[in-house]
């Protein structure tokens, strides 16, 4: 009969070992277990609590301060309302405000801003600035240059390095609800923080007022390269007015056209000169009925105002009341009569002559009179005529005229736009205050060493005991695999 082989000897020491790892494997359940596990493999938990230590002092000495200044300002949409027509929007809509504020914010940390801290602040020659993490990177060069034979990228160019830099330490952000912005700089040194913090609050306040006085000067460039052209459109406008009231004889004094002035002139001498033309007719007409009717001279109306009517009535009258008188002293017959009624005759001639004479010179005065008249209306309708024809032409000339009045208005207004946007130059309207400058502050990063290194402490033993249960783990199967290999 066969009997059955004897197993190894050291299969039955394997088996044990396996049965051993089986039992601590389960053990994690029991908290005695674990502790046993672990304390059988302090080495492994002593060097991860090393590790840890080495990690955090490693870090502690790499790991730059960190200080964060913080400034605040009062942005407000609605700038200040120092003149009517600013050139800026002074007081735009309740709707737009917040967006406003919201693209100040992005202002204040924008590059043109930043531009002007680098330059004012020297930060292109800051190490800091210039080469971010240079402590790390003093570090770790020599392992770098010892594991790359390449050479080195060129260098960046330092303003461009420290801007960027200074974008990424720069922070705004504008407080719910209101106009308040924080603008934080985070850099290794808390003086540093507070110089640029408010070196960026100062070069924002002057981008501001910059931009504002750009606008402004771009705004006078433009007005004051129309004004020339709008200056020679209204001299064109006044020439060709001037020219027109040339070619057709409208010609003002006093704000009246001369043939306006002629017009009412000859009216008025018009209206005299048949005054005294119907005067003169009737004297005319009044005197040469006299002489028609034969009339007796004492008979003669007062109207016919003559010093010789006069003289010869009262002679007429005279001589008259002698020959009644001597007809009643002396008879009808007598002859001494005969003398006077020879000076009744010759008296009665003499002012018929005068009355002759008076007809003629009353009719002469008539008749200039009349010839004054007809020259005058002649003259009136001439004028009438150049009235209507200045009349016709003045519908073109209003038309001219409210062309410079136009152009002229149009001038004017850019005038004196141009000479407001000038001024607009030196105002700054910006409605900006700074609520509180930057002070020094605490450091911020890294924390006390007692925490970093209590943190790597405490990571450490994490890893450590990791360690040991997986090198426990590893072993367990190490042993169950030896097992499989062994006969029955």
């Amino acid at each position: 009969m066969f009997q059955r082989p004897q197993a190894p000897a050291h299969g039955h020491s394997l088996e044990r070992r396996a049965s051993k790892l089986s039992s601590e494997r389960a053990a994690p359940a029991r908290p005695a277990g674990l502790s046993r596990r672990l304390w059988q493999r302090k080495s492994r938990l002593a060097l991860g609590m090393l590790v840890g230590l080495v990690g955090a002092e490693l870090f502690l000495a790499l790991a730059s301060p960190r200080y964060t200044a913080t400034a605040q300002l009062l942005i407000d949409p609605t700038d200040l309302r120092v003149v009517d027509n600013a050139v800026t929007s002074s007081n735009p809509p309740s709707d737009a405000n917040i967006a406003q504020a919201e693209s100040q914010v992005r202002v204040l940390v924008s590059e043109n801003v930043l531009r002007r801290v680098v330059e004012a602040q020297a930060l292109d020659k800051d190490v800091e600035f210039t080469r971010p993490g240079s402590r790390l990177r003093a570090a770790l060069e020599p392992i770098l240059a010892a594991v790359s034979a390449k050479p080195s990228a060129e260098a960046v160019e330092p303003r461009l390095a420290a801007l960027r830099a200074l974008e990424l330490a720069t922070a705004a952000r504008r407080e719910e609800r209101t106009y308040v912005v924080d603008l934080s700089v985070t850099t290794e040194e808390g003086e540093k923080s507070v110089a640029i913090a408010n070196a960026i609050v100062n070069a924002y306040l002057q981008d501001q007022a910059a931009a504002r006085a750009a606008a402004a000067q771009r705004a006078t460039t433009e007005l004051s390269s129309r004004l020339q052209e709008l200056r020679d459109r209204v001299r064109d406008a006044e020439d060709r007015a001037e020219t027109y009231k040339a070619q057709n004889g409208i010609i003002g004094a006093g704000g009246t056209l001369i043939n306006e002035q002629q017009l009412a002139a000859i009216n008025a001498e018009l209206v005299t000169a048949r005054a005294r033309t119907s005067e003169a007719q009737a004297r005319f007409e009044q005197i040469q009925n006299l002489q028609r009717s034969r009339a007796d001279p004492g008979a003669i109306a007062e109207a016919v105002q003559s010093a010789t009517i006069a003289n010869l009535r009262a002679q007429y009258a005279e001589v008259i009341r002698r020959q009644a008188e001597l007809s009643s002293e002396l008879g009808g017959r007598h002859p001494a009569l005969a003398d006077v009624r020879a000076q009744v005759r010759d008296l009665q001639r003499q002012i018929g002559d005068e009355i002759g004479r008076l007809v003629r010179a009353t009719g002469g005065e008539y008749e200039r009179a009349l010839a004054n008249q007809t020259a005058l209306e002649r003259s009136l309708e001439a004028v009438k005529r150049d009235a209507l024809t200045t009349n016709q032409a003045l519908v073109r000339l209003r038309e001219l005229e409210r062309d410079v009045e136009a152009s002229r208005a149009v001038y004017q207004a850019f005038l004196v736009r141009s000479r407001e946007t000038n001024e607009q130059e030196r105002l700054d309207t910006a409605n900006v205050r700074v609520i509180s400058e930057a002070t020094l502050p605490p450091k911020s990063w890294p924390p006390r060493t007692s925490l970093i290194l209590l943190a790597g402490l405490a990571l450490g033993v994490v890893a450590g005991a990791a360690l040991a249960l997986a090198r426990s783990g590893a072993g367990l199967s190490l042993v169950r695999a030896s097992g499989a290999g062994v006969p029955a």
